[in-house]
């Protein structure tokens, strides 16, 4: 390289740099960072350059035989969004549990309340609750027209020697739907069942006996024929029934259920004439 080039890239290379023949080229006072030869220009920008954009997709690069992951900005603040299968999911489990609970406190309600009003044990204003007053209107027809069958049915199964536990209760109505029929005939004359219970153990001074009752048949009808209920409209649909029907004809065939649980024969004969 001859003398005249070496002196002209000097040049060129000072100047670059804001300094040749030993002056430099910019204001005094300015401070101007020093570049290193070779350097690209992305290196330029300082940290604080507002023209500099942040990255939004930062990937990790995989050394170890790992699939490499690729982590996106979001505003989630780091919060996994539900898929939407998983909220269709515990939508519908918590609208069961609702459902269920809102049966679980009508059938408890229902039977309760008609019970201790049938016995005296409360008073209530039975206009005030369409089931409450359906139940009233339908068990009482049913027993007022099957009187004997049921006094019948309490003398066979000699309550006064029963257990204060009314397991018995639970056997009746298990043997009244064994053959896997539901209907609301059957329903309403184990109600009717308990109804005269109830009453035989009021006038014997066993009272405390009631509540039992109405646990049994609450539970019963809660545990095996949950399903059945809620496909029949729960007790609106009992209402509904039985604002078209006529309790005599449900409840006549329904009677003879009762036959092989407490061997009441002869006492039916009237019903099947």
């Amino acid at each position: 390289m001859t003398a005249n080039s070496t002196t002209a890239l000097n040049y060129l290379i000072f100047s670059q740099n804001g300094v040749g023949d030993g002056q430099t080229h910019y204001d005094q006072g300015l401070v101007v960072p020093e570049v290193a030869m070779g350097a690209t220009v992305d290196s330029l920008h300082s940290p604080k350059d507002p023209y500099k954009q942040r990255p939004t997709n930062l990937a990790v690069t995989a050394s170890n035989g790992y699939v490499a992951k690729s982590l996106q900005e979001s505003s989630d603040e780091g919060s996994l969004p539900c898929t939407p299968a998983q909220q269709d999911s515990e939508t519908v489990a918590s609208a069961v549990r609702a459902s269920n609970q809102v049966l679980d406190n009508d059938t408890m309600e229902l039977i309760g309340s008609f019970l201790r009003n049938f016995t005296g044990l409360s008073k209530c204003r039975w206009s005030q609750n369409k089931a409450l007053s359906t139940m009233k209107r339908v068990v009482e027809d049913v027993l007022s027209k099957h009187r004997y069958a049921y006094n019948g049915m309490l003398n066979r199964l000699a309550l006064d020697n029963q257990p204060d536990n009314m397991g018995f209760v639970t056997e009746v109505a298990q043997n009244l739907f064994s053959d896997g029929t539901t209907n609301w005939g059957r329903i309403v004359s184990l109600v009717a069942f308990g109804a005269a219970v109830c009453q035989h153990l009021k006038e014997r001074g066993r009272e405390h006996c009631v509540e039992l009752v109405i646990q049994e048949i609450s539970t019963y009808l809660l545990e095996n024929q949950r399903d059945w209920l809620a496909k029949n409209n729960s007790w609106e649909g009992f209402v509904e029934f039985f604002r078209v029907s006529d309790p005599e004809s449900t409840v006549r065939n329904t009677l003879m259920a009762f036959v092989g649980v407490a061997g009441i024969g002869a006492t039916l004969a009237f019903l099947i004439r």
